[in-house]
């Protein structure tokens, strides 16, 4: 989503020069304009393309897995596919919740902060930082950042401040 593939550029378009445009790393990090909320997650079509793009990757290792059509073959496909909906859809949540912020009760767990950070890190540094949900593939293929304050302890610390 960093840069244009075999010439095809939508996710590089929409991911990279128009979501990173309108969400930074600072105070713009959160939804600002009500007119860029659909810029938050990916068009709608994008989940049935991924899917239907894998399916053919998932289908071709349950084979070789399987060693032939047998039950085997679509227990490990609909597991797999299930596995990329569940994670597809954890993603576009997760990263839903971290640019519009409602209040919602997980947003004040130390998990959520942590893989907010993480994201944010990414806004300031867009080769690093990755993945949205399981940052321990950043660590694996050496792409994560050092980490900064959290918003929520700028924010604070902003509060004691101007509070003086």
């Amino acid at each position: 989503m960093h840069r244009p593939i075999l010439g095809f550029r939508y996710p590089f378009r929409a991911h990279a020069l128009t979501h990173h445009r309108i969400f930074s790393w600072d105070a713009t990090y959160q939804l600002q304009r009500s007119e860029d909320l659909p810029n938050v997650t990916f068009a709608w079509w994008n989940f049935p393309v991924l899917l239907g793009l894998n399916a053919g990757l998932v289908t071709s290792v349950a084979l070789a897995i399987a060693g032939g059509w047998n039950a085997y073959f679509w227990v490990i496909g609909a597991v797999a596919l299930g596995v990329l909906a569940a994670y597809y859809a954890a993603y576009e949540y997760l990263h839903f919740c971290m640019h519009v912020r409602t209040g919602r009760w997980f947003e004040r767990t130390a998990w959520f902060r942590f893989i907010d950070d993480h994201h944010r890190m990414h806004h300031r540094n867009p080769t690093r930082n990755l993945n949205v949900v399981l940052p321990l593939a950043d660590l694996l293929f050496r792409t994560k950042a050092p980490g900064l304050a959290p918003v929520w302890r700028l924010a604070a610390r902003e509060r004691r401040r101007t509070a003086v």
